[in-house]
This record gives structure tokens, sequence and C-alpha cells, in this order.
């Protein structure tokens, strides 16, 4: 049986087709269904790359073989394989050696992960609760990104869309857009908006429901515009750390950002720019024992700034001095969950130089036996009702909440919740941007079911 070299190298040439081929269909039918069509391209296109260089020296070799000598070839026994390869063959494995290690080394994209959390909630409460919950809602859909372009370089993409009660209208909110750089294990530079980090609970869960216990927060430290009567938001400048201490871990954050002001009796933490030069300070110490005390965290908290106080036609009627000092600890362990803070305001009138003194907190208890957590919480705020700051706010006033409910865990990532709660809140003479009017005592219920997942 006779062959001629020009079909010979044909069918070498088919041959490596084809094991290109079958070996991109390999890899691609592993790979998962989202990333087959990217990884299709990419190992196409080197394949065909690879093909053409080696048809190329191939191409060079047919030329040297002497015409004549080799018009056919009997195919018999193989003959024994030479003792070195040629030059040419030679330089040629070389060269494939050299294009497979720079293949090895590439790196890919496989495009940035998407994950998020959606809730959808049903409630009903009495008729002196301010949402007047009687219904079904949508819940919130929260879709966070984290970037990451090496070791150092961090950040966090934070974008909720919510139903706004006061606008009647679906809202989509930058919650958070933080881009930071870590120097080492001790401190991480920061900057943009981000959770205002004082105490345990406003840094530990954010606007994804599947993540805490509760259906609602303490009220108190709700978001700005759910009825927060604090930065629950900052946009500035961000450090925290932390440092081994033998027995535990210090941590720490220090922060400076744009200081808050009321509009519309709402606090508006100026996400875009500062309204005037008045900026917010604030520092956040704590320690992390280890041992048998691993899970348990203790610390001290602080802020302070001007916040300017609106009219109704947006004119600055008073300016409030700001400051807060208080204290938290926490345990997240051994199936328990226990949550306690502690806020103390020294609040200054500018206009009148009067001081202020008001304090507000919360303890929130929960235990899980198996894939159910009930929980207990209760909320105490005592605020000075001739306090600007606090009684310029719609919801700035004196209450007492108590709050218990369940969270059952269908998975890993889906859970259901219910909650009770019950609400005394203070009469109050209110600003309401016009002048000064007065809020009655309002007591009431509430009950809400949740379910919530994270994807």
């Amino acid at each position: 049986m006779t062959i001629t070299n020009e079909h010979r190298y044909s069918s070498w040439r088919n041959v490596l087709l084809l094991v290109a081929l079958l070996g991109i269909a390999a890899d691609v039918l592993a790979d998962d269904p989202v990333d087959r069509v990217k990884a299709l391209e990419q190992k196409l296109e080197r394949s065909l790359r690879l093909i053409e260089q080696l048809t190329h020296r191939i191409g060079e070799l047919e030329k040297k073989v002497p015409p004549g000598s080799a018009a056919t070839a009997t195919i018999t026994e193989p003959s024994p394989p030479p003792e070195r390869p040629s030059t040419s063959i030679a330089t040629l494995q070389e060269e494939i050696d050299q294009i497979n290690q720079g293949l090895s080394l590439r790196g890919f994209d496989f495009g940035l992960p998407i994950h998020g959390f959606a809730d959808v909630q049903a409630a009903a409460s009495s008729a002196a609760d301010p949402l007047r919950l009687k219904g079904f809602n949508g819940g919130t859909l929260d879709l966070y990104l984290t970037p990451q372009f090496g070791n150092r370089i961090r950040s966090l993409i934070e974008i909720a869309v919510e139903y706004e009660p006061g606008t009647r209208s679906t809202a989509i909110d930058m919650e958070r857009l933080q881009l930071g750089y870590t120097v080492s294990d001790e401190l991480t530079l920061w900057m943009g908006r981000f959770h205002t980090p004082f105490g345990v609970w406003n840094t530990s869960f954010h606007h994804g429901a599947n993540l805490q216990t509760s259906i609602y927060r303490p009220r108190f430290i709700e978001f700005e515009d759910r009825g927060g009567i604090i930065p629950a938001h900052s946009v500035g400048l961000w450090g925290n750390g932390k440092a081994d201490v033998g027995a535990g871990k210090l941590t720490y954050d220090v922060y400076i950002s744009n200081g808050p002001s009321i509009r519309d009796r709402e606090l508006d933490f100026h996400p875009f720019t500062d309204a005037d030069d008045r900026k917010m300070f604030g520092v956040n110490f704590g320690f992390q024992p280890s041992g048998v005390l691993r899970g348990l965290s203790a610390g001290l908290h602080g802020f302070t700034s001007r916040v300017a106080v609106h009219s109704a036609s947006d004119a600055v009627v008073n300016r409030s001095h700001l400051q807060m000092a208080g204290a938290y600890s926490a345990y997240d362990a051994k199936d328990w969950e226990i949550f306690a803070e502690y806020y103390r305001f020294f609040n200054r009138d500018d206009l009148s130089d009067v001081r202020h003194k008001s304090h507000a907190g919360f303890i929130h208890a929960g235990r899980t036996f198996g894939t159910l957590t009930p929980y207990l919480r209760y909320e105490r705020v005592s605020l000075d009702p001739t306090d600007i700051y606090f009684n310029s706010q719609r919801t700035g006033r004196s209450y007492t909440r108590q709050v218990v409910g369940s969270r059952y865990a269908l998975d890993a990532r889906s859970s259901v919740k219910f909650e009770l709660s019950r609400t005394d809140e203070a009469a109050l003479n209110q600003y309401d941007g016009t002048g000064i009017v007065l809020t009655p005592r309002s007591k009431y219920q509430r009950a809400a079911f949740q379910y919530s997942i994270a994807f």
C-alpha cells in the first residue's frame, strides 16, 4: 500500500484539527453553562492559531523532502525511530512547548458575578401605625457586587430596588459604593458611601433581608428613608482594621463624612455633596476575645456633627450640635445571638445654646434550634422633647417597643419569618417645617410575615 507525501501531511493536518476541536469540546462540556460560549470562543481562537503554526511548519518540512525520492512510500513495518530528531522537528517541538507554557500562564475573565437578596412580605397593623400596613408588598431587591483587582484593592457595591411609601413609587438607591485599599491587616482605607460604623447591628446587617433574624431593624437605627433618627449611611473616608493582642483582637473604625441635615422632617446624609463645610466625625473601638469567649465582642462608639434644620421652604431655621457616645456588646456563637447597644446624646441648639440629654438602646436575643430561631427584642428611646434635632424629625420622639418573632430556615439561602410587635410612642410638640404642632401619644400593634432568599 502506498500513499503520497501530500496525502500524508494533509492527514496530519486533519488529525491535528480534530484533536484540537475534541479538546475544546471536552473543556466546554466541563464548564458551567454560563461560561460555555465564552470558553468556546477563547479556546477555538487559540487552537486555530496553533494549527496555523503547525501547518506552516509541516509545509516547510514538505519542501525539504528530495523530489522523486519520496514520490511514493511503502508502508510495511514501522522503521526504527531515529536516535535524535532532526533539527526542524526539534525546533517545532520547542516552539509548541513555549506556546503551551504561555497559554497556561494566561488568566481568564469569566465576568463579574452578581449576588443579592430578595424578599416579599405581608403585614397588618392597627390604625395608629404610621405605616398603616394591611396587605402584601414586594419588599426589597438588593444586589451587591464585589469586584476584585488584586490582593490589596477592595470594593463593595450595593444597589437596592424598593418601594418608597412617601412618594408611592419604586426607587433605585445606591446604598453602598465603597472602594478600599488594604495597607495591612491593621489598616484598610475606604472612600465612598458606606454604612456608618456605630454599634454592631448597622455594620453587620445591610439591606439583604435574609441576613438578619428579625424582619425589622430597631426603629431608631432604621435607614434614613424608613424613619431612622441617626445617620445609618455616610459618604466620606473610613479607616478600619484589627490587631492581635494575645487574648483576642482589638478592632477600630475612624471616619469623616458629609455632615447630615434635616429636610422634610427626615434625615439627609448628603450622598452627593455636603450642604456646608461641617463634617461628621466618628470612632468605634472594640475588643473580640479568643478562647472560650470566642464569639463575644464589646466596644465604645461615638460621633459628632453640626446638623442644619430646614423649613418647608428649605431655609435653615436652626442648627444643632449632634454628639453621641455609647457602648455595645454582642455574642454570636453556640446557636445564640445577643445584641445590646446603648446611645447617649449630648446635643446643643446653636441659636439658644441650650443643651439636651437623651438616650436610646435595645437588647435583642435569639436562640437557634436546628432550623428554627425564636427571638425577642426590647427597644427603649427617651428623647428630650425640646431638642430641635429630634423634634424636627417625623419619628423623633420617645417610644418603647417589644418584639417577638421566629425565623425558620428553609435551607441555607432562604427563610420565612413571622413577627409581632407592640409600640408605645409619647406625645410631642414637633416642628413640621412650618411651625410647632402637637403629635399625640399613639399605641399600635403590628404583625408581619416575610419570605426572603439569597442568591
